[in-house]
């Protein structure tokens, strides 16, 4: 069995990858063209709903590798010890 720290310091990381990976998905730009706006920026960024979904994919695919693991179906110290 992973420890709890082993797990988090997995999810942390991947967090942040899936989070910059979801982030444009949805985006629609904003259609002024004017003083004070980027051309690449959204109109509604809808983070709340971006975080909630991030959080629950990457504790998915955490979840994945901790069975995985634990099954012994890839064996990280054999792989990575020479």
């Amino acid at each position: 069995m992973m420890k709890a720290s082993t797990i988090f310091f997995i999810w942390l990381p991947l967090w942040w990858l899936t989070f910059f990976m979801i982030l444009p998905i949805g985006v629609e730009r904003h259609g002024e063209e004017c003083k004070g706006y980027a051309a690449g920026a959204p109109a509604k960024a809808n983070l709340k709903k971006k975080i909630l979904w991030n959080t629950l994919f990457s504790g998915v695919i955490m979840a994945i590798i901790v069975i995985v693991t634990d099954l012994k179906i890839v064996n990280w110290h054999e792989m990575f010890a020479q």
